[in-house]
This record gives C-alpha cells, structure tokens and sequence, in this order.
C-alpha cells in the first residue's frame, strides 16, 4: 500500500469520510437490508464510515467487514466497539486474496471501494466466487466529474479536477460511478 495515500489514513481525513458518511446515510443506505439470518461481507470497509448504518440497518444480519489497511480495520473495529455493536466481526485481508469458502455469503457491500482499485474490473469477478446462488451485491460509487456548483466557481471545479487526478495519480479513478454498470455486467452479475 502507498504510504503517501491519506484517504482515511489521516485524522483529518478519517473525520472527513466520517461526515460525508453521515450527511449521505439517507441517500446510501435508504435501502440497505437484508433479511435477518443473512451473512454480510463488507469489502473495503476502510475506517468505518459506512460500516456503523449497514450493522444497524441489519441488526439481524451477521456482518465481517474487511479492509486491507491494519489501522483501518483498528479504527473502525474501535467505533463499532464505542457504539456497542456486537453483528460485526472484522479482518484485514486483499480483496484479490479473501480467506472464505466459495459462496460463503449471501449479501455483498461494498461503498466507494472500486474508486481506489487499479483493477475493479478483477475484484467484482474475483469476488462474485463468494455470493451464494440467490445472492446480491450493491456496489455504491461516486462519480467526481459530475460535480456542479451554482453559482459555478472556478476554485470548486479546481478543486475536484485535482480530487481526480490525485485519484488517477493513486491507481484509482474518481469517476468510476459512470462505469458501474457496465463493469457489473462484464464480471458477469445478472439483473445489474
């Protein structure tokens, strides 16, 4: 992992994802559940921002989020502890490189996690191994070229063209939102 890369790794930044988190919640999670006995996984969970409404939107689901940051998993495995949340467990692990059975889950949710990824195209097939035959995925991803601003303002569109290109810079791309539906279906998912 780049060292240089601050997206949650940074006090700041972890407090930024986590107010974005929560200004969103209606707009994310609106529909985020599953039915009770479901096994979640929660791949790129990063810092927790999205983690603590997916558990409480399914206090009956059986949740493991993961990510591939040790300080991460730590961070958002001591707000779920804070908030005294007991349906989640948590592992550090590559998304390429998952230590579970074939079809171990029933659900899958991953949020802003592809943005970051310089091959989405490799982890949506590589992990579609692990929904069971019924399953689902919701994949939520933003898309920072559709930023618009009124009244418009230079230093805003400044300001998320360099967003984008610190993303591209990173391996990422910052406006995969447009590309979901076809990258979806390219892995192979149905009924996209």
């Amino acid at each position: 992992m780049n060292k240089a890369y601050v997206h949650g790794y940074d006090p700041r930044e972890s407090r930024r994802l986590q107010d974005q988190a929560t200004t969103l919640v209606q707009l994310l999670h609106s529909d985020t559940s599953y039915p009770a006995g479901s096994r979640v996984l929660e791949a790129g969970c990063g810092v927790g921002a999205q983690t603590l409404t997916l558990s409480r939107n399914n206090p009956e689901a059986s949740i493991i989020s993961m990510d591939i940051s040790r300080a991460s998993v730590l961070q958002a495995r001591g707000k779920v502890e804070e908030a005294g949340i007991e349906n989640i467990d948590f592992l550090q692990a590559d998304i390429f490189r998952l230590p579970f059975d074939p079809q171990s889950f029933d659900h899958l949710f991953l949020c802003f996690v592809l943005e970051h990824l310089p091959r989405p195209m490799e982890a949506l097939i590589a992990l579609k191994d692990f929904i069971r035959p019924g399953g689902t995925i919701t994949v939520i991803e933003g898309d920072h070229g559709s930023a618009y601003f009124y009244p418009d303002s230079i230093a805003a569109q400044r300001a998320i063209l360099a967003q984008v290109e610190l993303q591209r810079f990173a391996g990422g791309n910052a406006m995969i939102g447009r590309e979901l539906y076809p990258l979806l279906s390219k892995a192979g998912y149905i009924s996209v």
